[in-house]
């Protein structure tokens, strides 16, 4: 979104130069665990895999503020909690961030205790300048005019479709014009997606992993 100096990284996060800050969404840290307790095998591989991947984007761009708009842990405590936890600490020894503010999600459900001594903000929905967050973009209707909303939890992907009737689903920022919001992709491993249907006058950009591409409207697949 240039006019905003935001920045779409390809590896699904938001960086917003002008406040040092770092916005990704939906992690669902603890979810392979959840899983694994329910008979299903997912590796614990995936956790360590997002972790990595956070902690390469906070080191290249050391922000001085990290914004996770929700689901943040995926179900109740487990030992990719304890993860989590060393995870920050590490962080926190170095001083990375100034900030580390989570906007809270359905599936953050975790007690208040489980939070005692990190080092970590926690609200149901925050603002800075024109900009509303929350975790659901059903919380952002009625924006007051000359705000704008930025969420998740859609987990939006677009479903492209070549002249060969080749057909592709990449993760995707989507700006509804009409919501004035911007739904963000699911920064998390073991996450999945969502094809959502952008009406016209809406703006969509998709991530290869690689890169960030602006897609027009009229070429994705309803």
């Amino acid at each position: 979104m240039t006019e905003s100096g935001w920045e779409f990284l390809p590896d699904r996060a938001i960086w917003w130069p002008s406040e040092s800050t770092l916005i990704v969404s939906d992690l669902h840290l603890g979810k392979a665990a959840h899983f694994r307790r329910h008979g299903i095998a997912v590796p614990n591989a995936v956790n360590a895999n997002t972790l990595e991947r956070l902690s390469a984007l906070v080191s290249s761009h050391r922000p001085r503020r990290l914004l996770v708009l929700g689901d943040l842990f995926h179900s109740e405590e487990n030992r990719e909690w304890l993860e989590f936890q060393a995870w920050l600490a590490s962080l926190n020894a170095e001083l990375w961030f100034d900030e580390f503010r989570l906007v809270e999600g359905n599936h953050d459900i975790l007690h208040p205790s489980a939070f005692e001594g990190m080092r970590l903000e926690r609200s149901a929905q925050w603002s800075l300048g024109v900009w509303f967050f929350a975790h659901d973009p059903a919380d952002l209707v009625n924006l007051p005019d000359g705000m704008h909303g930025v969420a998740g939890h859609l987990h939006p992907a677009l479903s492209l479709v070549g002249k060969g009737r080749q057909s592709l689903k990449l993760p995707c920022w989507w700006y509804s014009a009409e919501r004035r919001t911007l739904v963000v992709p699911t920064f998390g491993t073991f996450t999945g997606s969502v094809s959502v249907k952008p009406q016209e006058g809406d703006a969509c950009w998709v991530t290869t992993g690689d890169a960030v591409v602006p897609v027009p409207v009229k070429g994705i697949t309803r």
